[in-house]
C-alpha cells in the first residue's frame, strides 16, 4: 500500500472528512485528496510527522515500509540508560524526542 492509501484508511477509521484532516495538518482539503489518490506527496517532513503523531502510527507504517503501525520500544531499553531519577513528564519528553529523531532519520533514508 502507498502513502495515500494508508492516509485514507487512517482518516476513515477515525471518521474524519478530508476537510477535518486538512484543518488538523494545516493544508487544504484538495491537498488531502491529492495525497489520498497518490497524486502528491507531502513536501516536508513536518507534515508527515504531524500525520503520524496525530494517528499514533510510525512513519515506517505510514510510508509503507512496514506493516507494524506503531513504535513500541521503551526509551530506557533502547538507549540503555537509567531514567529512574527523572519524573514521568521528563521521561515522556525524552521518548517523544527520540521517536521524532528516529522517524526523521527513517524519512531521510526513504527520501534518499
Amino acid at each position: 500500500m502507498l502513502f495515500g492509501d494508508r492516509l485514507k484508511i487512517l482518516r476513515e477509521e477515525n471518521k474524519l472528512t478530508q476537510t477535518d484532516l486538512a484543518s488538523i495538518i494545516n493544508v487544504s482539503a484538495r491537498v488531502i485528496g491529492y495525497y489520498e489518490s497518490n497524486d502528491r506527496f507531502p513536501k516536508d517532513q513536518q507534515t508527515l510527522v504531524c500525520i503520524a503523531n496525530y494517528f499514533g502510527v510510525s512513519l515506517d507504517w505510514l510510508l509503507g515500509r512496514t506493516d507494524i503501525r506503531s513504535f513500541s520500544k521503551d526509551a530506557s531499553n533502547f538507549l540503555n540508560i537509567d531514567l529512574s531519577c527523572l519524573c514521568d513528564e521528563d521521561v515522556n519528553k525524552i521518548k517523544e524526542y527520540a521517536e521524532m529523531l528516529r522517524q526523521f532519520k527513517l524519512l531521510m533514508l526513504w527520501i534518499g
